[in-house]
């Protein structure tokens, strides 16, 4: 994301830009549609094309090649050029709501100059240190992520946070593993976050090798109805 090489030979195909302009018309106020799953094959270009986006909806599209700029026209769509802050979250084994805020403390940080911390972020260190070892729980992720996402807006900061999920699988596996320990519920809200956002967008893309079904195979048939829910 730093790099403002990387995406020096992306190629937009006429369905990469289609794909673009449904994801730019969740920018209107009125939008519910603000949570988004790619799935794809290995090497089909899936995080290329989530670079691209998070460079594209945040401050730093400005460093894009020309052709990159230009590939939407957001006054066309009908809504603002978008400011987003990109979290960026790897997927891993461990629990998704760790990761989440884990990558969401490290990225407001980098948009903080000098001065005393923001308080969103002392909450986050506050639920991540916590001496009691638990993890933080769904309702306190989601709650966290919005207030982030309000503290952006108010302090000028953007327009709201683009989450990436990145081999959002992993986070799967680890939850079919240890469903005591993660509960994929945790995408359902959210999503639904995401869905009543409105002014101070919320934009969620996980990105995934295959479906929801194939990470929870071995588990009950119970638990695969609820992981189909989601």
């Amino acid at each position: 994301f730093s790099d403002p090489k990387a995406l020096k030979g992306y190629v937009v195909t006429p369905q990469t830009k289609l794909y673009v302009e449904r994801l730019a018309s969740g920018l209107q106020h009125s939008s519910g549609q603000r949570a988004w799953r790619i799935t794809g094959d290995y090497g089909s270009g899936k995080s290329s094309f989530a670079l691209f986006l998070a460079q594209l909806f945040s401050e730093q599209h400005a460093r894009l090649p020309e052709h990159l700029r230009r590939i939407i026209n957001f006054k066309q769509l009908g809504v603002p050029r978008p400011r987003l802050l990109p979290v960026l979250v790897t997927g891993s084994h461990q629990p998704l709501a760790v990761a989440l805020l884990q990558s969401l403390q490290r990225d407001l940080m980098g948009t903080c100059g000098r001065g005393r911390t923001p308080g969103i972020v002392d909450r986050i260190e506050s639920k991540l240190n916590d001496e009691s070892g638990e993890i933080p729980s769904d309702g306190v992720a989601v709650d966290l992520l919005q207030q982030a996402s309000a503290h952006i807006v108010a302090t000028g900061k953007g327009s709201g946070i683009l989450l990436l999920l990145d081999e959002l699988g992993k986070f799967l596996e680890y939850g079919a593993l240890h469903p005591e320990r993660q509960d994929v519920f945790l995408l359902q809200k959210l999503a639904e976050a995401a869905a009543r956002s409105k002014e101070t967008p919320l934009f969620i893309i996980g990105l995934l090798h295959q479906g929801f079904n194939a990470y929870a195979e071995h588990l009950s048939q119970p638990a695969q109805r609820e992981w189909e829910k989601v």
